[in-house]
């Protein structure tokens, strides 16, 4: 291959990288070491957002299939650029009634976006920088076969 295909190509395969995920805003997730969350873990995110823009918030959860519940409750906290906090508590269904999990499921390992539905087309007041903490708040701790969990921040598109 000569020296301008393989440059074609590799700019091609950026491209493809770069614009696969258009609309994500921020996104990032954090591991369990062992694949254990403690209720004493806080996960802490924090990034800058424009104020008075739509935007859509999700929750990221990564887990095994020999997760015992098919539910995780978890409490967001949202500290804002006045430093006042807001606390949700939120139950993410992980699976259907018969097992079925939901998400994206490859091997034994399901990855969801959770959707939250408070913050749906939102747009946040104020400009500046925002700390969301997630922690668990299940009766099993620590709570085992959670890999990772996270915080996505998309702009503004119609949730299905």
């Amino acid at each position: 291959m000569d020296k301008v295909s393989l440059n074609t190509v590799l700019i091609l395969l950026i491209l493809c990288f770069v614009s696969c995920d258009e609309h994500r805003v921020y996104e990032k997730n954090m591991d369990f070491k062992s694949q254990q969350w403690s209720s004493m873990d806080t996960l802490s995110f924090t990034t800058h957002i424009e104020g008075e823009t739509p935007l859509n918030l999700y929750v990221n959860v990564r887990h095994r299939f020999n997760y015992n519940w098919r539910n995780l409750w978890i409490n967001l906290g949202i500290i804002f650029p006045n430093d006042s906090l807001h606390e949700t508590a939120i139950n993410i269904q992980l699976s259907q009634p018969d097992g079925q999990w939901f998400g994206d499921c490859t091997g034994d390992v399901c990855l969801l976006k959770h959707p939250l539905s408070n913050y749906s087309n939102y747009a946040f007041a104020d400009t500046g920088f925002y700390t969301f903490h997630l922690t668990h708040e299940m009766r099993e701790d620590p709570l085992l076969e959670i890999m990772s969990a996270g915080v996505r921040i998309e702009n503004y598109t119609a949730i299905e």
